[in-house]
């Protein structure tokens, strides 16, 4: 393997932890907040891209594209939460029965709208960064930027008096109500939060790959597994795990082609056997 070749690798496992990363950080924060097992939330991903896609087909801008792709994704998830997973959320079964459902009706909405065929997206950031010859495309630099943006954004808005209240519900929920914060209203910035960084995790990876109904499918299950290897509740991990994965997967595909998927499920079992509630989890105690 040449240095070309190994940037390239990076450079592409970096482009796919960085998605993995919106989307289990996503995830993180509507469990850990609100303690909804959203199923759905890979067929939001799905959602934003084409969203994003049918914003750019009516000829807006791709910045406010991708900002009202990422609002109204959000938007999405709030309205979910107050008409699907709030009346259901004192039962986990119904609650992720419900989820599942929604991610079945998103994707028949999709097929009956668009089809089933794959829709390809030009990209708006077109041409090569050069580096001692060896060619960076900037479509993908312009995805890392864009979720490492996203990333701080949320980083500094958990430090705000709202974040920080919405770590306190994370934390313990009975604590923060007796400290006065509106935990109802916690669940439903989450929920926001959580559904806008699949939305925009969509919009920014459908022109490097192709969008179809049956896509947010494999993402469920990767965002799942980094969830479970971070621990559930840990923001950083999923950070941390989220781009490992991403690397795993670029130089998995080149190494074993489709087989790399089986590689990740793989290391994810082992985690599991040598740590079941996740490297930055709590561990449990089963008792009789």
């Amino acid at each position: 393997m040449d240095a070309q070749v190994f940037i390239q690798l990076v450079l592409s496992g970096l482009v796919m932890g960085s998605i993995y990363i919106l989307m289990a950080t996503g995830f993180t924060l509507v469990y850990g907040t609100a303690r909804v097992l959203n199923f759905a939330h890979g067929h939001l991903y799905m959602l934003g891209a084409f969203f994003y896609g049918g914003l750019i087909a009516l000829g807006f801008h791709w910045t406010l594209s991708l900002i009202i792709a990422g609002l109204a994704l959000g938007l999405f998830g709030v309205i979910t939460w107050h008409l699907i997973f709030k009346p259901l959320y004192f039962d986990v079964f119904l609650t992720v029965a419900a989820s599942i459902g929604l991610g079945l009706i998103l994707v028949n909405c999709v097929i009956v709208t668009v089809g089933e065929k794959d829709i390809i997206l030009p990209t708006v950031f077109r041409g090569q960064l050069s580096i001692d010859s060896v060619a960076i495309s900037l479509e993908k630099i312009a995805i890392v930027i864009i979720s490492l943006g996203v990333m701080l954004t949320l980083y500094f808005f958990l430090r705000t008096k709202i974040g920080k209240a919405l770590e306190a519900t994370t934390i313990d929920q009975a604590a923060a109500e007796l400290q006065g914060i509106n935990t109802g209203k916690m669940f439903s910035i989450a929920m926001f939060l959580g559904s806008a960084m699949a939305g925009i995790a969509g919009a920014i990876i459908v022109p490097h790959l192709t969008a179809q109904a049956h896509m947010g499918n494999p993402m469920t299950l990767i965002f799942l597994s980094i969830v479970v290897v971070a621990g559930h509740g840990s923001i950083k991990g999923a950070v941390i795990i989220g781009l490992l994965f991403g690397l795993i997967k670029s130089f998995g595909y080149y190494f074993l082609g489709t087989l790399d998927f089986i590689l990740l499920m793989i290391i994810v079992a082992i985690f599991m056997y040598i740590k079941p509630w996740g490297i930055w989890g709590v561990e449990f105690k089963r008792t009789l």
